[in-house]
């Protein structure tokens, strides 16, 4: 049943007031203004994509993300370096938020930042976490799954959560060449037939 209610009275200021901007709205806008510039300024290019948000990329590098956190421009990234799918890259501690309303000099956007470098010939294993302030060294491997929250030497191999050595570079190459399957496809097709040969025992 619908009530009608007496209209109260709006002075001139309340009525030439611009009401605040709905923070759904906004977030609507950015992700559309964000995927707009990803895919016809970027074309899904994600190096170019994470040059245009202001972060350091060398060359020959393949970056199979497209999203490098809230602070890209605290990211620097060397030459010939792999990140693979699902790698997050945090440049922020969140964590300060439960507390932050104690201090006047504290920020809405945090407080807690670190740069992230990957120097060159690094490879990134899948659903890795780097947290703000590490370094990683170069020619050095961060192994799938990793937390890596304190810096990587050169020629290193590192994984686990957190993460930890594993081995030498040298060693790396050594156990890998140990399990090396000869292959000289040109094609997916070839590359199974190699792989189920050597693995299954027959082509598949």
């Amino acid at each position: 049943m619908w009530t009608d209610v007496a209209a109260k009275p709006v002075n001139a200021e309340q009525a030439t007031a611009v009401p605040p901007p709905d923070p759904f709205a906004t977030r609507v806008l950015r992700f559309v203004r964000a995927q707009w510039r990803y895919y016809l300024i970027c074309r899904r290019d994600n190096v170019v994509w994470m040059r245009h948000l202001g972060g350091r990329v060398g060359d020959n590098c393949e970056l199979l993300i497209n999203h490098f956190g809230s602070e890209p421009w605290l990211i620097s990234i060397g030459d010939r370096v792999t990140i693979a799918p699902g790698t997050r890259l945090l440049t922020h501690d969140g964590a300060p938020r439960i507390f932050r309303g104690r201090f006047a000099d504290s920020s809405r956007f945090g407080n807690r930042f670190g740069t992230i470098v990957i120097r060159d010939d690094c490879f990134v294993g899948a659903d890795s976490v780097i947290l703000p302030g590490v370094s990683i060294g170069p020619r050095s491997i961060v192994g799938a799954g990793s937390v890596v929250a304190h810096d990587v030497p050169a020629d290193t191999v590192v994984a686990g959560v957190p993460a930890r050595r594993i081995c030498s570079l040298d060693e790396y190459i050594a156990k890998t060449r140990a399990r090396w399957i000869p292959t000289a496809a040109r094609d997916r097709r070839e590359l199974r037939r190699d792989l189920t040969r050597a693995l299954w025992g027959e082509e598949r």
